[in-house]
């Protein structure tokens, strides 16, 4: 048992107060920059430190509730979990240079989620090294704060930790122009080293009114896996009770054979008019087989649709191509989002499975969030008394600082 991996059963309390602690300071930082105006105003250390350091913290509270082939036989199950929380530090360090670190309860683990510094030798190019995660896939860049579903698209389970740093380090440049956004990588993910770069077109990139296209690809070696593929079909609380399932979508090989590389390409595809913003990704993942094991092809498809009844858009960043929150943050009583998202997965063997999704979330400001999503899947791959569709409803809390 590893003595320095902390359950967020005994840490949440402790990382709810920091985050609350932190976003209280951020909040106050924030109030007297607006006050101060650049904050150097009043030639004081104290305003030239706020100037140089941002805080921040992220906490995210879920409940979700599920049956049928969500767990293991068929029953109602139910969780309530931290996804997230969250703290955050970020530094100018010189004219061109920043460092920013994120620490957080994730996954049953406190871990240090970024750690990394960057810098600007120009305008459209930045260079940065440390812990921090690839750039892949549209719904992967944008914050998992202002996805427009609690979770993102089950596509993603076909290739686990594409766009997460796994613990590692790596070196990243990201350049972009009136119209493109480019990255590209070099990652070390404490065994496995992956190359990923992201390429996106933007030819429209006015206020209201986005359109790009893109395209992803990741290459790792060094992987010492057995193949299996499994998916939680939408619902992460399938993975937080002992009651809950994830269905297979490619079984594991026995020993010797191994999986030890892998190539993943991604397309991405979004269109915004006003408060309409479709997206759409299909991916496709290549396993390398050795000491026996069969080559083999999984690949999945999501399309999404969402509106703002309150007739808002959602930012766009296109210097890293990617949404943000719907606009609006002044609006008294917030403004609303609905979405639809449906997703097909293809396996390995004749298995697959499909998920829809429906939801709704309330943003007040720019700090609050309520969401509730209704899950349906389906899989090829049955619990244990013969269920293969199931049903969930996920509801969150969240705030961000």
């Amino acid at each position: 048992m590893n003595d320095h991996v902390f359950s967020p059963r005994r840490w949440a309390p402790l990382a709810v107060a920091a985050a609350l602690a932190i976003g209280g300071l951020a909040a106050a930082a924030g109030a007297r920059a607006q006050t101060t105006g650049s904050g150097a105003t009043d030639g004081s250390a104290a305003g030239n430190l706020l100037d140089a350091v941002r805080l921040g913290a992220r906490l995210q509270v879920d409940h979700g509730s599920f049956d049928g082939v969500y767990t293991d036989r068929g029953g109602r199950a139910s969780a309530t979990y931290l996804r997230r929380g969250e703290v955050s530090v970020g530094a100018r360090l010189a004219r061109d240079w920043r460092a920013n670190a994120i620490v957080g309860v994730e996954d049953d683990q406190a871990v240090v989620d970024i750690a990394a510094v960057s810098w600007r030798p120009r305008d459209g190019l930045r260079l940065s090294a440390g812990r921090l995660d690839p750039d892949f896939g549209l719904d992967n860049s944008n914050s998992s704060s202002w996805t427009a579903g609690i979770e993102r698209s089950a596509i993603w389970d076909l290739a686990p930790g594409i766009a997460d740093s796994e613990g590692g380090w790596g070196l990243r440049v990201d350049g972009h122009g009136p119209h493109w956004h480019a990255s590209a990588g070099l990652y070390d993910k404490v065994g496995p080293t992956a190359a990923v770069g992201r390429a996106v077109w933007i030819p429209v990139p006015a206020e209201d009114r986005v359109f790009q296209v893109g395209a992803s690809l990741a290459r790792t070696s060094g992987l010492d896996t057995d193949g299996r593929l499994r998916t939680r079909l939408g619902v992460r609380g399938v993975t937080e009770v002992n009651e809950g399932r994830r269905s297979d979508l490619a079984p594991a090989v026995g020993l010797p054979a191994r999986y030890d590389a892998d190539t993943v390409l991604g397309v991405e595809l979004a269109w915004q008019q006003g408060p309409w913003l479709f997206q759409a990704e299909a991916m496709n993942r290549q396993l390398d087989g050795e000491a026996g094991a069969p080559a083999r092809s999984v690949s999945g498809t999501s399309l999404q649709l969402a509106w703002s009844p309150s007739g808002v858009a959602r930012r766009h960043d296109a210097d890293s191509a990617r949404f943000g929150r719907p606009k609006g943050d002044g609006r008294e009583g917030g403004r609303w989002e609905l979405f639809y998202r449906f997703d097909v997965l293809d396996g390995v063997g004749g298995l697959a499975a499909n998920v829809h999704t429906l939801g709704t979330s309330w943003f007040l400001g720019d700090r609050w969030r309520l969401s509730a999503n209704a899950v349906s899947g389906a899989s090829d791959d049955p619990n244990a008394v013969g269920d293969d569709r199931g049903v969930g409803l996920v509801f969150r809390a969240q705030a961000v600082f």
